[in-house]
């Protein structure tokens, strides 16, 4: 394969890479909403457009397979093959857990249907997909523009993250202690404040490897003081 045929590869997985991110923000901002409105048709839609996402992997995958096999690629060329598959696998997951939210909105909605004790969802929970969908927002854009500055800052939210969680998890448990026939409710919602804890999760990995495509510098399982100092 010609260097300039070679090239134009390249770019065909950074365009299916980016593709593939244009999708599953669209599943988390459809996710966002539906946080909202409880809207079970809407969370349906998300659960079937899942598969789509699936076939852009199988297709990234394929694609940087073939260009390690048959040009045995060095240097920056292997860096970003090789962490465009990690990065189509982290995207693959953030899908597979934007429809499991969707899910659990599924969920809700039956115990409400069947006259199951609930509650409103904490207030906490739109905060926390909100700030997911930003560091989603930020991260895909850093890997559009090769900017590992911007991934870093992705990566320093996730705290902010975790703590939604933690607070979520013991205002449900407080709530189910009073009142255990609320017990299923406080499951589905805590599970579904899980789900967003790691999709929060899974886009700072893509944060980490925009900054190992940019740098070849490897920020995965670093202690909290390196990434700092990214």
């Amino acid at each position: 394969m010609s260097a300039g045929i070679f090239v134009r590869e390249l770019d065909k997985v950074k365009n299916y890479l980016i593709e593939m991110g244009d999708d599953v923000l669209k599943m988390l901002q459809d996710t966002c909403a539906v946080l909202t409105t409880l809207d079970a048709d809407k969370a349906k839609e998300i659960i079937k457009f899942d598969r789509t996402v699936n076939e852009l992997e199988n297709r990234v995958v394929n694609k940087a397979i073939d260009l390690i096999a048959l040009n045995q690629p060095v240097a920056g060329d292997l860096r970003f093959l090789a962490s465009s598959l990690r990065f189509s696998t982290e995207l693959e997951r953030i899908g597979d857990l934007s429809g499991n939210v969707s899910r659990r909105i599924l969920d809700i909605n039956k115990l409400i249907l069947d006259g199951k004790d609930t509650q409103p969802l904490p207030r906490d929970l739109t905060y926390m997909i909100g700030k997911v969908l930003m560091m989603l927002e930020t991260a895909l854009t850093s890997f559009r523009e090769n900017d590992p500055d911007a991934a870093a800052k992705v990566m320093k939210l996730d705290d902010e993250v975790d703590d939604y969680n933690r607070n979520i998890r013991h205002k449900i448990l407080d709530i189910v202690e009073e009142n255990g026939k609320a017990a299923a409710w406080g499951f589905e919602t805590i599970t579904l404040a899980n789900h967003l804890e790691r999709l929060a999760d899974h886009t700072t990995n893509l944060a980490e490897e925009t900054i190992y495509m940019a740098k070849g510098y490897n920020v995965r399982h670093q202690i909290t003081k390196d990434r700092e100092e990214i």
